[in-house]
């Protein structure tokens, strides 16, 4: 029998394969940002020491185009980890398939983590020390007390991913510790699943502040949200410095039953823009609005959450937001400050149409919109032909596309300038997105012509694939940040 298969049978005996509570304290994610321990409620440092040794394991996530997928798992000890003493075979790991029938970002979908299903191994593609949970990009040891047991990364951020957020682990040879010490190998099967959930890191995501309330007590309307707040706002003096905002909407297979957390874990909509590499280049305040039931119908009927989604940004503007967690000093009682010139929106299906309505209802507000595979009734949306706005949509979507083309002549009509090339984009060449000069020089050749409205269409893209692929073209993100409101 091979290691994985012992460590799946092992897991199976223990009876780690049965339904778990999720992540934190709110149903079905994480509270990261509302806790002061490391990882949140569900992360790691929350559980009694055991002695000398290994102490727990968390899973390593990202939130990708096909959803949060496990990329690592950290192994913390009680002292700091010679390097030195691992090898390729000190571990042997695996992670829990998500429950069948979940397929992220679709409504109701079951917990992922309510799997019968026997862990899966999962090879290790590096293995190093850290000061923290949490991967490096340089896969270099430095001094710490986790080990971090890094897998494979997709090529292709947008493939589904069939993950849940559940990990198990063995320690099979001798770790030394830097003062010499020998932890020996150990039968025993570490799991990252506790009494308050999973322990789980997820990268860009964990320094959200989730469930947030904008309300309004005049009409007894309220509206649920989560906020990033920028790291140089979290410094002293941050509060003295103002902050581009983003409204991020997600899309109708978040509401009904779903969660704050499920907005910003089942699709990279909000959250492909709070990871580091991207707050190192475009800072930014972003919200995204958590909605109890879909706010625009196919009919173009909407909800009153669409309205109250421009107050909550018209409340960010007002410049008096102080409702950064009170148990963090880092946030506590401080004032944000909006830059009123560099406000945007995107959003993907219902949180593109909920974009474009807002962006036609409130021209004098928004600098520019990035719609990925979004329509509007075009009647509704005639005021959009003085603003900026790059519409992103596939071939094979049959809403979105030929609702923007019925859009164009209303447009024009109406006096904007409008790029709406023949040319179909290639989607290869998103993937790997390190690799995108080709397509950064077509999408900003259309771009340069600074038309009003940008309109590109990739090939073979259908509705679905559109969300997992097209945030990431940077050319696009990087256009968005780009424009002033004068």
């Amino acid at each position: 029998m091979t290691a994985g298969a012992a460590l799946a049978g092992a897991a199976s005996a223990m009876g780690l394969g049965v339904p778990e509570a999720h992540a934190a304290d709110n149903g079905n994610g994480f509270m990261a940002a509302s806790s002061p321990t490391p990882g949140g409620p569900g992360g790691p440092g929350r559980h009694q020491r055991k002695g000398p040794g290994l102490q727990s394991i968390c899973a390593l996530c990202e939130v990708t185009g096909g959803g949060q997928k496990v990329y690592g798992i950290a192994v913390e000890y009680d002292v700091n980890i010679d390097p030195a003493s691992l090898a390729p075979d000190t571990y042997t790991t695996a992670v829990f398939p998500a429950a069948r029938g979940f397929f992220a970002g679709m409504p109701e979908e079951p917990d992922k983590n309510a799997t019968t299903a026997a862990a899966m191994p999962r090879a290790i593609v590096a293995l190093y020390t850290n000061a923290t949970p949490a991967l490096r990009s340089d896969r270099r040891s430095v001094p710490g007390q986790y080990v971090i047991t890094e897998f494979r990364h997709d090529t292709d951020l947008s493939l589904p991913t069939t993950d849940s957020d559940k990990v198990i682990l063995t320690q099979d040879k001798t770790v030394r510790t830097t003062a010499g010490t020998a932890y020996p190998a150990s039968k025993t099967v570490w799991s990252n699943a506790g009494q308050r959930g999973n322990s789980v890191v997820i990268r860009g995501v964990d320094a959200w502040e989730q469930n947030h309330w904008w309300w309004d007590d005049t009409r007894s309307a309220w509206l649920e949200y989560s906020i990033y707040l920028p790291k140089s706002f979290l410094k002293d003096g941050g509060e003295n410095r103002t902050y581009p905002l983003l409204l991020a909407i997600t899309h109708s297979g978040t509401s009904y039953d779903g969660t704050c957390a499920q907005t910003l874990t089942e699709q990279c909509i909000a959250s492909i823009w709070s990871l580091p590499e991207e707050q190192d280049r475009h800072e930014c305040v972003i919200i995204t609005p958590r909605y109890e039931r879909t706010t625009m119908n196919d009919y173009w009927e909407h909800t009153s959450d669409v309205e109250n989604t421009y107050r909550l940004v018209e409340s960010l503007l007002r410049n008096t937001w102080n409702y950064g967690n009170p148990n963090l000093e880092d946030r506590r009682d401080k004032v944000l400050k909006i830059d009123p010139g560099r406000v945007y929106c995107t959003g993907w299906s219902m949180g593109a149409m909920t974009s474009l309505w807002l962006m036609a209802k409130h021209p004098e507000t928004f600098a520019a919109g990035l719609i990925i595979a979004g329509q509007q009734r075009p009647a509704d949306v005639v005021t959009l032909a003085k603003q900026k706005i790059l519409i992103i949509t596939g071939t094979e979507d049959n809403k979105a596309t030929p609702w923007n083309e019925k859009c164009v002549p209303v447009w024009e009509q109406a006096g904007a300038t409008v790029t709406r090339p023949a040319e179909r984009l290639n989607p290869a060449l998103i993937f790997p997105i390190d690799n995108q000069q080709k397509l950064t020089d077509q999408v900003n050749g259309y771009l340069a012509r600074n038309s009003n409205i940008t309109f590109l269409t990739f090939e073979g893209v259908d509705h679905m694939g559109s969300a997992r692929k097209f945030f990431y073209i940077k050319a696009a993100r990087d256009w968005l940040f780009r424009q002033v409101k004068s």
